[in-house]
């Protein structure tokens, strides 16, 4: 991603972003030099590019930059730079955690995985809201990749059962004529719900008992986050989510 599409994500991931004072704007924009842009020093021109990215309006960046000096921002002949103990502080709070890196990494492998993945979008924005504490937003992207890859895999090498076990499974859902047949990807959104489709994998046995639990439980879940609420979804919860969904379920189902 660029140094641009990183800024966005970053912002997107702070609900009250568009209320913080121009001072604690322009100290997140000071962190985003060293930390995204790998600048070890920068000027008033790099803060208001971080604004003009954003097409936000600019305050009096030069003002508050020297208002900020030998305070919560030093400078030499090169520049401004962000005082030690309070960089540390920015990069526990917004830089990236070992159990994020893996946790996207797990991510980036379903690439490797499903070669044929159609939700291109749909995973670099997961990538994304893992990277900046997007909770709510990853479950959701991740979820679809996942549930993605069910249906692959029963595309794939159970597609007889899967058909067969409808009926057997909903005996008074459908009318004969009009019970769902799947034959491609999108017949499963089409003709049936995301409950549906794993409460048939779970009867025909293409998933295991376990795999239908961690389903289910995540289902849930999405659903919970997917509509407006007060739920707060830390990053550690949808670390844990995802690390859930893709080792027990999508890891074990090979394609």
């Amino acid at each position: 991603m660029s140094a641009e599409d990183d800024l966005k994500a970053l912002v997107g991931g702070i609900s009250d972003f568009s209320g913080w004072t121009p001072t604690d704007k322009i100290l997140l924009f000071a962190w985003v030099q060293h930390s995204l842009r790998n600048k070890p020093r920068f000027s008033t021109g790099d803060i208001n590019w971080c604004y003009d990215t954003l097409n936000y309006k600019k305050p009096n960046v030069s003002q508050y930059l020297a208002r900020m000096e030998n305070k919560e921002l030093l400078r030499d002949g090169s520049g401004y730079f962000m005082e030690g103990s309070l960089r540390e502080k920015y990069d526990k709070k917004y830089g990236e955690h070992d159990i994020t890196l893996n946790v996207r990494q797990m991510v980036k492998d379903l690439v490797t995985l499903m070669p044929e993945l159609g939700e291109k979008d749909i995973f670099q924005e997961a990538l994304k809201c893992l990277k900046y504490d997007a909770g709510r937003a990853a479950i959701i992207m991740v979820w679809n990749i996942a549930f993605y890859h069910l249906c692959q895999f029963v595309l794939k090498h159970r597609l007889n059962d899967f058909n067969n076990r409808i009926p057997i499974r909903y005996p008074k859902k459908w009318k004969a004529a009009d019970m769902p047949l799947i034959k491609k990807y999108d017949d499963f959104a089409d003709q049936m719900s995301e409950r549906e489709v794993i409460e048939v994998c779970n009867s025909a046995s293409i998933i295991t008992g376990d795999m239908y639990k961690v389903y289910v439980e995540k289902l849930g879940k999405r659903n919970s986050v997917a509509h407006p609420s007060t739920i707060r979804v830390t990053q550690v919860q949808a670390e844990g989510y995802i690390d859930d969904l893709i080792r027990n379920t999508v890891l074990l189902l090979k394609i």
